[in-house]
C-alpha cells in the first residue's frame, strides 16, 4: 500500500526507503519489503585492458535476501541493510512486498484553513488523539498555486481555494467506522481550528479528484519556475529542483512548518 510518487518505480523506492502519502497508516517500504534480489559488486577489480582478466570476473554475484515467510529471526537483516542505501551496495532487480487488503469502505476529505499553522496544528492533533487516517497530507498555498496553474480548460478538476489545504483518507472494513473516524477529524478541523469548505467523498473517481493537486504537486511545483530567468526558455527542472524531508517531534510539527514557510518567503525563493 505504499503509494508510488511521480514516476516512482518498486526498485528506485526500495532503494531510496521512500514512503509515500500511505505511509501513516502502512509504514514505508522499510516496512512493507520482505526479500529481494541483487547484484552486488565485483569481487574482483580488474582494468578494461587486463588481458589476464578471466571470464567470471565479468560478472557480479547475485544475492538472494530476506523470505515471502512472515517471521525470520535468524541472522542479519541483509534486506534491511540495502534497503534504503540508495545503490550503493547493489541493484534491486527483484522486490518482495507485503499485500495488504483492499478496505471496503474508503472516504476522502479535503478543507481549507485560513493560515497555514492552524492547518499544521489540525494534522498534529488528529495523529495525537489517535483517529486511524490512512492519508493525510497539507499542502501550502503555494502548492495550490502551482496546482491551478497547471490546470487546462479541459482539465474535469476545477481550480481550488488558494488556501493552505489539508486532504485525508480513511478506510475500513466498516462504514460505521470510516464514517465514526471522518466525523471526529471533521470537527477538529472546523470546531477547533476554523476550517471551512469541508467536502468528503466515497466514490472512486471524486476522491481521485480530491487528491489531484497532492499528486501532481511534483510537477506543478517545477513549472513554478518556469520563465522565470532571462531567457524566456529557461525552467527548472527535476535536475535543479532540490527535494528534502525533515522530522520532528509531532508537537514541533506546526512550529517547523510555520517557521519554514517564513524562511521561503524571507529568501524569495519558489518553495512549496
Amino acid at each position: 500500500m505504499v503509494d508510488p510518487g511521480a514516476d516512482a518505480t518498486i526498485g528506485g523506492m526500495t532503494a531510496c526507503g521512500a514512503s509515500g502519502t500511505s505511509a501513516v497508516k502502512y509504514g514505508t517500504m522499510r516496512e512493507n519489503v520482505m526479500a529481494m534480489t541483487a547484484i552486488l559488486p565485483p569481487t574482483t577489480i580488474s582494468s578494461v585492458n587486463d588481458d589476464n582478466m578471466s571470464d567470471t570476473d565479468e560478472y557480479a554475484p547475485v544475492v538472494q535476501l530476506g523470505c515471502k515467510a512472515l517471521k525470520s529471526s535468524a541472522g542479519y537483516n541483509l534486506p534491511g541493510l540495502l534497503l534504503g542505501s540508495e545503490g550503493t551496495l547493489g541493484v534491486l532487480t527483484d522486490i518482495t512486498v507485503k499485500l495488504h487488503p483492499i478496505p471496503a469502505h474508503v472516504v476522502a476529505a479535503s478543507c481549507a484553513f485560513e493560515d497555514l499553522h492552524s492547518a499544521a496544528e489540525a494534522v498534529a492533533m488528529i495523529k495525537m488523539i489517535g483517529i486511524p487516517v490512512s492519508r493525510i497530507e497539507l499542502l501550502d498555498v503555494q502548492s495550490i498555486k502551482a496546482f491551478n496553474q497547471t490546470l487546462s480548460s479541459d482539465d474535469v478538476t476545477k481550480p481550488m481555494e488558494v488556501k493552505s489545504t489539508l486532504f485525508m483518507e480513511f478506510a475500513s472494513h466498516s462504514e460505521a467506522s470510516v464514517l465514526e473516524d471522518l466525523s471526529a477529524a471533521q470537527s477538529i478541523c472546523i470546531d477547533e481550528f476554523e476550517a471551512s469548505n469541508f467536502v468528503s467523498a466515497s466514490d472512486e473517481s471524486t476522491r481521485q479528484s480530491l487528491w489531484a493537486a497532492r499528486h501532481r504537486l511534483y510537477y506543478s511545483s517545477i513549472a513554478l519556475r518556469a520563465g522565470s530567468g532571462d531567457d524566456d526558455n529557461d525552467s527548472a527542472t527535476p535536475q535543479s529542483t532540490i527535494l528534502t524531508d525533515v522530522c520532528v517531534p509531532l508537537s514541533s510539527f506546526a512550529d517547523i512548518i510555520s517557521a519554514t514557510a517564513q524562511d521561503v518567503a524571507d529568501l524569495d525563493v519558489i518553495g512549496p
